[in-house]
């Protein structure tokens, strides 16, 4: 339970997730799969904004690499806008 994402979603205050800018990419044929589309379903119960992306791949270094640019370009924009 302690580190059980959805379970931390469900019990942590709104307002201090949504002080977070989140986002989530993961691959459809990653292991981690099931476990991302369930925090994604929760935070969506919860309201809480959040970015949720799922491309064809898996757990591994050529998908992570691909994804490098779009999420380097997300951390830059919560930079310019503080």
């Amino acid at each position: 339970k302690e580190h059980n994402a959805v379970q931390l979603i469900e019990d942590i205050d709104a307002e201090t997730l949504k002080s977070i800018r989140w986002f989530i990419d993961c691959g459809d044929d990653d292991f981690l799969y099931e476990g991302n589309s369930l925090v994604h379903i929760a935070m969506r119960k919860k309201e809480i904004p959040h970015e949720y992306r799922v491309r064809d791949g898996a757990h591994n270094w050529t998908y992570w690499r691909e994804s490098l640019p779009v999420v380097l370009s997300f951390i830059s924009d919560a930079f310019h806008q503080h």
